[in-house]
């Protein structure tokens, strides 16, 4: 029986115990999670664009961005030492399908990385709206929620709740979020 099977058994399990009145047993809390799925590994021309994007040069994000697409970006994002250029070059994504990743990382990241996160979700946000995958609705609607809890979080940086604002408002005309729920502590009139 493969390990999916099993923790779904497992949860099925702890359900009908719970919904008799019963705990479910330390066991069905301790089911092992299957580990993330490895990134492929390079070929030579993705190992090359990988280090031209690395040296900073804004062309060279762009041809990595739509030379591997933002899921891969996303993955590759796991290698600590590609992580920022991963960020800077998700940039160039013409959907919001790793918006709430990079919402995450401006919320928990380090200071470098949520500040590209959170420049690289303003770039994103200025951007005219392309209906590429309307799939990605779900993500964007995620995305928007984490940037409103950023921009609430009295515990985050100043810096991070302005910039979570700005790209609210930007991200409000597609509709992810009411421009009402935004908050306004950081306006001049205010």
């Amino acid at each position: 029986m493969n390990r999916a099977i099993a923790r779904n058994l497992l949860a099925l399990a702890a359900a009908v115990s719970c919904s008799k009145g019963s705990t479910p047993s330390a066991a069905a809390n301790t089911v092992p999670e299957d580990p993330p799925p490895a990134a492929a590994p390079m070929d030579p021309i993705e190992a090359e664009a990988w280090a031209h994007a690395q040296s900073g040069e804004e062309e060279d994000r762009m041809r990595l961005a739509d030379l591997v697409g933002c899921t891969s970006l996303r993955e590759r994002a796991e290698v600590t030492a590609q992580r920022s250029t991963a960020i800077f070059a998700m940039r160039y994504c013409e959907d919001f399908s790793e918006l709430p990743w990079l919402v995450t990382v401006a919320s928990t990241g380090p200071d470098d990385e949520a500040a590209g996160a959170l420049d690289t979700i303003l770039d994103q946000a200025a951007q005219p709206r392309r209906q590429v995958d309307p799939e990605d609705a779900q993500e964007l609607a995620e995305g928007c929620q984490g940037l409103l809890v950023l921009s609430r979080s009295a515990r985050q940086a100043r810096t991070k709740r302005v910039m979570a604002v700005r790209a609210l408002r930007m991200l409000s005309d597609r509709g992810c979020v009411k421009r009402a729920d935004i908050p306004v502590d950081f306006d001049a009139k205010n």
